[in-house]
């Protein structure tokens, strides 16, 4: 199948917590794939619990992501309705 066939299928969640969370600031290297990601359906979110403990606002983030108040929360969360958690 094409990825464009899949998209409609599938939904994709990223959730971003402790040092990953640096792939989401507005200067970080990979804000393009992260943009390009979103663009393409993907849901990137942003863990608050960590931005708080690395002092970063939503100003320092990429516009493109979302916000949960915290990453684990929102794994078990997600787990909960089905998702599958897979970690890199």
């Amino acid at each position: 199948r094409r990825s464009s066939d899949l998209k409609d299928k599938v939904e994709v969640e990223l959730v971003v917590y402790g040092p990953g969370i640096d792939m989401l600031k507005a200067e970080s290297t990979a804000g393009y794939r992260v943009n390009e990601a979103v663009a393409n359906g993907v849901k990137v979110v942003a863990c608050e619990v960590t931005m708080k403990a690395q002092k970063l606002t939503k100003h320092d983030m990429l516009k493109s992501v979302g916000y949960v108040p915290g990453g684990v929360i929102e794994l078990m969360k997600k787990q909960r309705e089905g998702y599958a958690y897979i970690r890199p």
